[in-house]
Parts: C-alpha cells; sequence; structure tokens
C-alpha cells in the first residue's frame, strides 16, 4: 500500500509552492506526481482520501455571513442621528412634553422602519447567491481491499468538496473545474479552458502539458494549470490536484475580500481611531461619516442653547414653562426629519436605478457615487460585449470589385482589405461589409453606434459588398470560414438577441459567413429540381436534413442578404456534404475539414468535382503549410517575400488588438474519398492555398464610448484594467476614448510591471496607468489602494472572481448581474443587471442627483432650524417678571420643524437631475458642508428668523402696550388664553404664519441655490408644488380652530396682520433674488479663471458637440 500523502506532506504544502519553494507550473507533472506519491492510473486510493479529507478539511470556500435581521435593526437604531432624536424624546418626557415626545418617538419609528426595510430588502436579493463552484467532480481512485487484478483505478463522480490534494481529476468539455490542479503529460487532449470569471480573458485558453520556466508570471499564463471555477471549453485531461478550498486561487480572492486596510496607528492615536469607529466617523461610508458628524455637532449645539435656555433663570427657581422652552430650543437644532427624508430619497433613487438595471445594495453607496474621480473596469463582458466579432479581412488580391466572370489577380504587396460592420447584437448575422481601399486601412474602425437596420443609403454606397456579386477570392475565403466550422447560430425566443453555439472564434466566422450571404446552412442546404421538364428554371429550396433542425432555431432564410433590404442572394448550384474533420490541436494549433461538392442537377455526377480541403490556424503555422496563393485558375506560388508580406499584414492587424486567424485550402482528386481516413494528417494537410487573413476581436459596447466621454466630461478618469494583452486592450481603450492622444507611453502598463514597482515609485508617477494590461487580482487592488493615497475616488467595475477583492476594496464596487460570478455580486455595493458599462455612469449620474439634492434639502432642512433658534434665543429677550415668554409656543417649534419641514424636504430630496450634473468636476461633490453651504443655511436661517420677530415686535410693541403685554402666564400650556394674553397670542400667531409660509416659499427657492426662481421650471417637480401647497393650507386650520389655536399652538387667529405676513414674503423673495444673483456672478468670473473641460475643449477644436444619449434619461 502507498505511504498516504497526508502522512508525508508538511502543511505548508497545501499552498502554492512545493517543498523546494517552486510553484506547481514550474514543475514537471512527473514531479508533482512523485510528491503526492500517487500513479495517473491509479490515483490515490480511498482511504488515503479519507486521511487527506479528514486533516485538511472540505474543497469549499468558506461561506459568506448571512444577513441577519437583528443585526441591521440594530444597526439603524444606533444610527447616530437616531440616538440624538432619542435622547431628545427623553428629556420631551421627563419634561412631560407628551405631545413634543409622541412626535419624535414617531419619527424615530419610522427613521428606523424605513432604514430598516431597505437595507433588509436589498440584502435578501442576494442572500442566496452562492460561491462559484462545480457541484460533482470526476476522480481517479482504487480500493486496495480489493484483490490485485481488481485494484486499478476507476472514475469516480464525487461531490467537488470530497476532492483532496493529490487526486487525479478527469475534465472533458462542459466540466468546471472543482479545485487548482496540474495537468498530467500524455493525458492532455486539445483541453481549452474559460478562465475569464479569473484572468478576465475573452477568449479560452488553450492549456499545455509543459513545465513553464517564469515563477511569477500571470495565472491566465500558466497554461499547464487548471483553476478552480474555470470551464472547460474543448478537450479533456487528466490533472493532479495541486490546491483545495482557501488555497486555491479562486480560494485566494475570497480570502482577499475579507481582509481589510492594515492598522498602523499606535497608543494613543489607535484609542482615538477606536473610538473614532465606535462613533461612526471612521471606517464606514462617507455619506454616514457626513451624517454623524452633523449629528454630534448638532447634539452639541442643542446642549448649549437648552443650557442657555436655562440659565436665563439663574438657575434658581427654574419654572416648568423654562424646562419646555429649553427641550423646544434643542429639538429646533435638530432636523428631526433628517433621517426619514434621507431613507426616503435614497429609496426612490435606489428605485429609479434598478428600473435602469442597477441593483443598488447599499443605499447610502448612490450619494458615493457622485463624488468619485475614478472608473476601474474590467474589459471583458464590461467595457466590451464579451462576445467574439469578425472585424476586418484581409485577401491577397488586387480589387474587390471585378466583372462579372472574371476575378483579380493576386498580390500581397498591398491586398485587398475589407470591414465588417456589426450592430448591438455581435451575434446578429446580417451587417453592411465594405471594401477598405489603401489609404483607409489603417484608420477604418468598426462604428459601434450603427444600428443593426443600417440606413439605404449606407446601402448604396460604393464601397459597399454585394453579395450577388462577390469577387471570387473573397467568396472563396468566405466558405471556407463558413464550412470549416463548428458553430451555429439561432435566434431563441422573441425579442431576444441573437445567440450561438461553439468555440467563441468559430462563432465570430460563422455570423461573418451569414453577414456575406454564404452561412453554413445555406452552403449546406440540399436542393432538388421540382420536375424534369423544369430544366433551366430556378431551383427551389426545400427542407433538408441540415436545414430542418434550423428552422426551429429561426434561422435566416437562405435569400437574406448582408443589408437588410439588399438583394437576394445568387443561388448555388448544389451543396456541400463533409467527409472528414480533423479538430482543433492546440500542439500544431490549425484544424482541417475535407467536403465534397454535390450538384443540384442529378444529371451532373458529383465524381466529377474535386474535394475541397480547408485549413485554419495560427498564421505561421498555416503558412508552413502552402506552397501557393490562391485556389483560381490565376493562383500564383508562395514566394518566401510573399510571407515575409503576409506577416507584415497579420502583424498590422495584431497591432490594431485583433487575434489574427489565417484560412487555407486545396483541391484533392475526388478518388481520394474512399481512403480519406488512412491519409496521414499532416500529407493532408500540405501544399495548401493561402486564402487570406481575418480579423477577429471582442468589440466595445455601443454605448461605451459615450459613457466614457460623460465621465471625461464629468472629470472622471476610466481607467481599463484586464487580464488581456496588452495590444488587445490598448486597442480597445483607443476606441472608447480612453487612451487619447495626449497620453504618453506610460499610460499603458501590464500587471507585471506595475506590481514590480514599491508603494513609494508609484505614488511618485505622475499620472497612474489608465491602461493595465495582463493584471492579477492583486494588481487592481493596489491600483485602488493607489488612487486612496493620492486622495481619489473610486469605482471598480466588473464581472469575475478576479475583480472581487477591487470590488471589495473601492469606494463603491459594482458587478455584472448577467455574466457577473456570484463572489463578484457579493462584494460589491451595486449589480448591473444589463452588464452595460453605460450603467454605471448613468449610475454616477443619479449619484450626482442625490448629492445635490442632499445639499438642497439639507440647506432647507437645516436653514428653517437656524430661523427656529434664532427666534427662540432672542425670543428670551421677552421676560416678564424675569420670565421668558417663547415668541413661537414649543409645538409650534415642533410642527414647522417636522409636519412643515419634512414633506418639502422628501420633495427637494427626489428633484429630476439636473442638466448639468454632467459637466462639474468630482471636485464639486466631495462635501456638503462647503462654505457656500454654510453660507446658505446660516444666510437664509438668519434672514428668516429676522422676519419672523420682526412681525412679532411689530404686533406686539407696535399695536399693543409693550412690555406690559408680555406675562409668564402665557407660557402656560393647554390651558387656553387667558386674560391678558391676547396681545402675545396675536403676536405668535403672526410670527408662526410668517415662518411657516416663508418656508414654504423658501423650499422652492432651494429647489435650485443659483438659479432665479423666475426661471425654474416649477413643474418638473409636482411632488414640491403640492407639498408647498398643502402645508401653506395648513396654516389656517391651525389659526383659526378653536382650541388647536389656543389650547395646542399657543395663539389667535389674525385679520389685518396678514398684511405684515405677505409683506415680508414679498422681502424674503427680493433678498433671494438679489442674493442668488450675486452668486451667480461670482460662480461665472470663478469659471472664466479655471482650465476648460477636456471634452469641451475636444469640442470646440472638433467644431461638434459630443452626444450624451446614454445618460441625459436621467
Amino acid at each position: 500500500m502507498l505511504t498516504s500523502p497526508s502522512l508525508t506532506l508538511d502543511e505548508k504544502h497545501n499552498n502554492t509552492t512545493s517543498p523546494a519553494g517552486d510553484p506547481p507550473h514550474t514543475r514537471t507533472s512527473d514531479d508533482i506526481l512523485k510528491q503526492y506519491q500517487v500513479d495517473p492510473t491509479r490515483g490515490l486510493s480511498i482511504e488515503q482520501a479519507v486521511q487527506l479529507l479528514a486533516k485538511n478539511g472540505p474543497n469549499r470556500l468558506k461561506p459568506p455571513a448571512k444577513p441577519s435581521r437583528l443585526k441591521i435593526l440594530l444597526g439603524q437604531i444606533t444610527n447616530a442621528m437616531t440616538i440624538v432624536l432619542l435622547g431628545a424624546m427623553a428629556v420631551s418626557l421627563g419634561t412631560q412634553d407628551w405631545i413634543a415626545a409622541g412626535v419624535i418617538g414617531a419619527l424615530v419609528a419610522l427613521n428606523v422602519g424605513v432604514g430598516y426595510t431597505q437595507e433588509w430588502k436589498a440584502e435578501k436579493v442576494l442572500a442566496g447567491l452562492a460561491s462559484v463552484g462545480s457541484p460533482v467532480a470526476t476522480v481517479i481512485r482504487y480500493d486496495p481491499l480489493q484483490k490485485s487484478k481488481n485494484r486499478g483505478g476507476k472514475p469516480f463522480t464525487i461531490p467537488t468538496e470530497e476532492v483532496v490534494l493529490g487526486d487525479i481529476i478527469v475534465i472533458k468539455i462542459g466540466d468546471v473545474v472543482p479545485a487548482d490542479a496540474r495537468i498530467i503529460s500524455g493525458y492532455l487532449s486539445n483541453l481549452e479552458c474559460d478562465e475569464a470569471l479569473l484572468t478576465g480573458e475573452s477568449l479560452p485558453v488553450a492549456k499545455t502539458a509543459e513545465q513553464l520556466d517564469e515563477a511569477n508570471c500571470p495565472v491566465g499564463d500558466r497554461t499547464n494549470m487548471v483553476y478552480s471555477g474555470s470551464q472547460v471549453t474543448k478537450g479533456r485531461a487528466r490533472c493532479v490536484v495541486t490546491m483545495t478550498g482557501m488555497n486555491t486561487e479562486l480560494g485566494k480572492i475570497a480570502e482577499a475580500l475579507e481582509r481589510k486596510d492594515a492598522v498602523t496607528e499606535k497608543g494613543t492615536q489607535l484609542l482615538i481611531r477606536r473610538v473614532k469607529v465606535a462613533l461612526g466617523v471612521l471606517d464606514t461610508t462617507p455619506l454616514q461619516i457626513k451624517l454623524n458628524k452633523l449629528a454630534y455637532w448638532l447634539l452639541l449645539g442643542a446642549i448649549v442653547l437648552a443650557v442657555i435656555v436655562v440659565s436665563s433663570t439663574g438657575f434658581t427657581d427654574i419654572p416648568k414653562s423654562i424646562a419646555t422652552y429649553a427641550v423646544a430650543a434643542a429639538i429646533s437644532l435638530l432636523p428631526a426629519s433628517l433621517i426619514a427624508v434621507l431613507s426616503l430619497t435614497l429609496a426612490v433613487a435606489c428605485r429609479e436605478l434598478a428600473d435602469r438595471n442597477a441593483l443598488v445594495r447599499r443605499m447610502d453607496a448612490v450619494e458615493t457615487l457622485g463624488g468619485v474621480h475614478n472608473i476601474c473596469s474590467d474589459k471583458t463582458g464590461t467595457i466590451t460585449v464579451g462576445r467574439m466579432v469578425l472585424q476586418k479581412v484581409w485577401i491577397p488580391v488586387n480589387a474587390a470589385f471585378v466583372p462579372p466572370g472574371s476575378r483579380a489577380s493576386y498580390e500581397t504587396a498591398a491586398g485587398q482589405l475589407y470591414g465588417v460592420e456589426s450592430g448591438r447584437d455581435p451575434y446578429y448575422p446580417r451587417g453592411i461589409i465594405r471594401a477598405v481601399s489603401q489609404l483607409d486601412d489603417s484608420s477604418w474602425q468598426l462604428n459601434p453606434d450603427e444600428s443593426d437596420e443600417e440606413d439605404l443609403e449606407d446601402m448604396n454606397a460604393i464601397d459597399v459588398v454585394r453579395i450577388e456579386s462577390l469577387e471570387p477570392a473573397f467568396q472563396e475565403f468566405i466558405h471556407g470560414a463558413s464550412l470549416n466550422n463548428m458553430a451555429s447560430i439561432h435566434k431563441p425566443a422573441e425579442g431576444k438577441d441573437w445567440d450561438a453555439n461553439g468555440d467563441p472564434t468559430e462563432i465570430a466566422l460563422q455570423v461573418f459567413a451569414h453577414k456575406a450571404g454564404r452561412g453554413k446552412p445555406h452552403l449546406t442546404t440540399i436542393r432538388r429540381r421540382l420536375a424534369a421538364h423544369n430544366h433551366g428554371e430556378p431551383l427551389s429550396p426545400v427542407t433538408s436534413r441540415a436545414s430542418a433542425n434550423l428552422q426551429s432555431h429561426h434561422q435566416l432564410n437562405r435569400v437574406t442578404t448582408a443589408q437588410s433590404e439588399g438583394p437576394p442572394v445568387g443561388e448555388v448550384d448544389g451543396h456541400y456534404e463533409m467527409l472528414l474533420e480533423n479538430p482543433f490541436d492546440s500542439t500544431i494549433k490549425r484544424m482541417s475539414t475535407v467536403w465534397q461538392f454535390i450538384p443540384e442537377d442529378t444529371r451532373n455526377n458529383p465524381a466529377e468535382y474535386d474535394l475541397v480541403v480547408y485549413l485554419k490556424g495560427a498564421v505561421e503555422r498555416i503558412l508552413d503549410r502552402c506552397n501557393c496563393i490562391g485556389l483560381g485558375e490565376n493562383k500564383v506560388p508562395l514566394t518566401e517575400e510573399d510571407k515575409g508580406q503576409i506577416i507584415r499584414r497579420m502583424d498590422s492587424l495584431a497591432a490594431e488588438g485583433l487575434r489574427v486567424l489565417c484560412l487555407a485550402a486545396k483541391y484533392i482528386p475526388h478518388s481520394h474519398k474512399k481512403t480519406l481516413k488512412s491519409i496521414p494528417r499532416d500529407e493532408l494537410e500540405s501544399e495548401c492555398c493561402f486564402l487570406g487573413l481575418a480579423g477577429i476581436y471582442d468589440p466595445p459596447r455601443p454605448e461605451s464610448r459615450g459613457a466614457v466621454m460623460d465621465s471625461l466630461r464629468a472629470g472622471i478618469v476610466v481607467r481599463m484594467l484586464t487580464g488581456d494583452h496588452a495590444a488587445t486592450a490598448a486597442s480597445i481603450a483607443r476606441s472608447v476614448g480612453i487612451l487619447t492622444e495626449r497620453h504618453d507611453a506610460h499610460a499603458v502598463m501590464t500587471g507585471q510591471e506595475f506590481d514590480s514597482l514599491t508603494d513609494d515609485q508609484i505614488d511618485a508617477i505622475e499620472e497612474l496607468p489608465v491602461v493595465v494590461a495582463r493584471c492579477a487580482p492583486e494588481t487592481k487592488v493596489r491600483m485602488v489602494e493607489a488612487l486612496h493615497r493620492r486622495g481619489e475616488k473610486t469605482v471598480m467595475t466588473g464581472d469575475g472572481v478576479n475583480d472581487s477583492p477591487a470590488l471589495k476594496r473601492a469606494d463603491v464596487g459594482v458587478a455584472m448581474g448577467l455574466n457577473g460570478s456570484d463572489v463578484a455580486k457579493g462584494a460589491s455595493a451595486v449589480v448591473l443587471a444589463d452588464d452595460n458599462f453605460s450603467s454605471i455612469v448613468r449610475a454616477i449620474r443619479k449619484g450626482r442627483s442625490v448629492f445635490q439634492n442632499l445639499t438642497k434639502f439639507l440647506v432647507y432642512l437645516l436653514s428653517g432650524n437656524v430661523a427656529e433658534v434664532m427666534v427662540l434665543m432672542i425670543g428670551l429677550a421677552f421676560r416678564g417678571d424675569g420670565v421668558a415668554v417663547y415668541p413661537v409656543a414649543p409645538v409650534a417649534a415642533l410642527w414647522i420643524n417636522t409636519i412643515s419641514a419634512g414633506p418639502p424636504a422628501l420633495a427637494l430630496g427626489i428633484e429630476p437631475t439636473a442638466k448639468d450634473a454632467m459637466d462639474l468636476g468630482p471636485e464639486s461633490f466631495q462635501t456638503i458642508f462647503t462654505a457656500s453651504w454654510y453660507l446658505d443655511t446660516i444666510g437664509y436661517g438668519i434672514f428668516m428668523g429676522a422676519q419672523c420677530l420682526a412681525n412679532f415686535v411689530i404686533v406686539t410693541y407696535a399695536t399693543g402696550t409693550g412690555a406690559e403685554n408680555i406675562l409668564p402666564k402665557c407660557n402656560e400650556h393647554l390651558v387656553g388664553l387667558l386674560p391678558g394674553c391676547e396681545t402675545v397670542f396675536l403676536a405668535r400667531g403672526t410670527a408662526f404664519a410668517t415662518l411657516q409660509l416663508i418656508l414654504m416659499v423658501h423650499a422652492i427657492t432651494c429647489k435650485n441655490l443659483t438659479r432665479s426662481i423666475f426661471k425654474m421650471d416649477l413643474l418638473d417637480n409636482t411632488s414640491l408644488l403640492w407639498s408647498v401647497g398643502c402645508l401653506s393650507l395648513t396654516t389656517f386650520p391651525i389659526l383659526y380652530i378653536p382650541v388647536i389655536n389656543d389650547h395646542v399652538f399657543q395663539l389667535s387667529g389674525l385679520t389685518w396682520e396678514w398684511g405684515l405676513v405677505f409683506g415680508q414674503l414679498v422681502v424674503y423673495l427680493v433678498a433671494a433674488e438679489l442674493y442668488k444673483l450675486s452668486k451667480r456672478q461670482f460662480y461665472h468670473r470663478r469659471a472664466q479663471r479655471r482650465k476648460p473641460n477636456p471634452i469641451a475643449e475636444m469640442e470646440r477644436v472638433a467644431g461638434v458637440k459630443f452626444h450624451m444619449a446614454y445618460t441625459i434619461d436621467m
């Protein structure tokens, strides 16, 4: 019996290196097998597997914590503002002010209820998401208790959690790899794995068994390894497991998600840090920090105000009315409805974003989005569509258009380039094919903004290739792309995008062939004459074995053209049948198929037609198998000079970020049909004829360029962090505007180059790179941390598991919902349901709107509080018998602070997004509490308070007997109008009506803090108009309904005093308009001194305005 690896291996072997310190990919598979003492034909014994499972634990990731109702509830209750309000309620209860205590208690319940409900809903949506993984695995194991002749290894299907170190796993097409493993030499057959979730690479990776020399090469370049969570797209292999559970690359990412920033403080500084964390002013979201700081400052101010009120009595013989006065003054400073308004504002914003395919998991992340300086984005499936398309074709001929019956001459010096256009759906099998002139071949690019329904004007252009008159050499290339291809495309359901099955490269070729009117179903459909006497008439297509299945998938009809409204496809005089397939072999990097042509006219003998062999693969490998150019009668020999020119053309296409494939073909006698399978593959694929080159890539989303332009306009830098190659990443970055002419050579770096720099070296770089290619997960995290050290906020968007650590560490993580991994979704604050990069810009736009709306309603709420505080504090001067008589009753102050202030504030919180939200830089959205905000809040508050006091003084002193009417008994609550208090009650009514109605006009003024009220679109927020109108009307019942007016609010109805009230409204409007005018002039002068917006400067140079159609709808 073999010794158990668990008894001989140190615990450190369950790490990334061997006992010698070498990673598995740098060692031979035999060395790995020797380390684990396992035979690849037998595997581990069942007993060994049990021991290893007990020792190292199950092969699974640490499960995420489930959301807790109690934790969410406690988080809402321990909110700083809620604690302050609870304290105010306790004081109100202590002074037996039951009305105030009840109102505050209701507000606390509302605040906690709204916040709890929204957070619990968001957590429940993603609570069921499980980690990426494979449910079952196939392993080779043997039973040592069996007789010797039955001790051979057998395949077992076991749960993934039971896979252990040293297990021999068998993987095949469609399988999800259960653990990190080293491929075993001699057991590899054309294996390709999709590792996009780990590396960001858009194409499957062809695997090898040879050891690699570079120890620190990126995960995507370790071709002799397979990784947990990746999917097998082709071939099969046996591998030996080297890492399980949290030690896999997937596990390292999951562990990184739990890692927090290192704490460097010590001693007193560490204690201060812990206190700040406990108070909620550190290690939480920016919005929460702002609100907690505001709550503590307001609490301190409220305490000071209460002490001032009580001190007015000399701290002796304090009447109950003064205690109530103190509570009223303290509560007046607290925006009691702030938390409810904020929660509802964020909830409405989250609902609007959800309607636009952005699910917000943390409501306060919406506000944070508005102030980001950077968007660090993955490429595959985020900026790009995540689907391969063919963009360019190069044919070695001297012309694209020739007279009927003729063909162009072969030459490789320039050749003929074709551009293939694609729409929003990459698999949509229609699109214009254009012949690109030599002058334009380096600059021609796919226009992603073209719709799928091309204009008739475009279709009639002279450079558009007509399907019915394809140049013969181009047609032969199309046939090779179509027939030497195992992919298929179909439209699954009405209203859905086209779908495809097969290898991504072959799908791209097949879609191109359909656009050219030569899709595989068209070329392989069996047709026959309807009757013998119909000789010479057009042939009718009939259902065949090749097309019957396609019809159920809504395949294109065989007469469909590359143009939506183009002429019908020219008839093919027969169909093709495949005789042999040699699948793609990663060792020789090519595949081939052999086809027989069957003529439609049954009187023609198929044996009279030669068989055709089609090849495709890597350019150098296919050129080595070619000796001529073209299949036509005028084909020419392939010289070394021709090969050099073809290689240069390949390099030119590759420099544009395209993956270049080579297509070739040859004819062989029909007599070889019976002996095809006996012909060696090397011989069959020799002496071929070069047909042309195909440039394939993962195109950018049509919306990506517009979204990037909007980001730049807003002063936001978009950075592409991808696992793809540098040339491909740079090409995509240029096409969407991330990389421009103003960037230098250091704007593009590889992950290895970036990781080789220390933090100090990174910080010394003047401008961080905007494209980082071949980067590992740690690279993305280091980029986020580097931005944080520069004081910049960042969004990280991504879909793969490799994006998760950066999603977690970024200020706002945004995951893709359709193609994103569950790990990424769990680490993010926002999940995009449509995987559309432009949706993140919409979310930023909405975040800026929320920020602006927060500023508006905070100015409104707190300026109202300042006005109330001013009235109550200066009201201490109105004294009778040494006791202050308040100008506004505590209940009236509480009414204004809650009922009157709340609805307009909420309406301001849901204001439509301003059109200029994306024209301002991120610095405008970093802090609400700017000098301008303080000036607005304090200035408006003092002015409104002064107006209220002015009317109180006028009524008290101008119409009454002044100090003689100010009696302490007028403070008595719930006793009604006492004799001698008539003037005070009338003055209170005037002050209340003045403050209430001015606050309503003030709400409309706060709709825009700089624009004139007469130039606002008041109808774009009807909620504000309704709340202002209805609350204004509540003034009259309070003033005139008995008991309510004198017993509760301690005031009386007005007569001629309404003239004072409306006079103050006019004064307010005039003053507000003059103040806004001065602000506009100041901002205009400041804007002239600033540098121009980069997009505005680009628009000025270009003479056109770049559209913002993708984000303006919010």
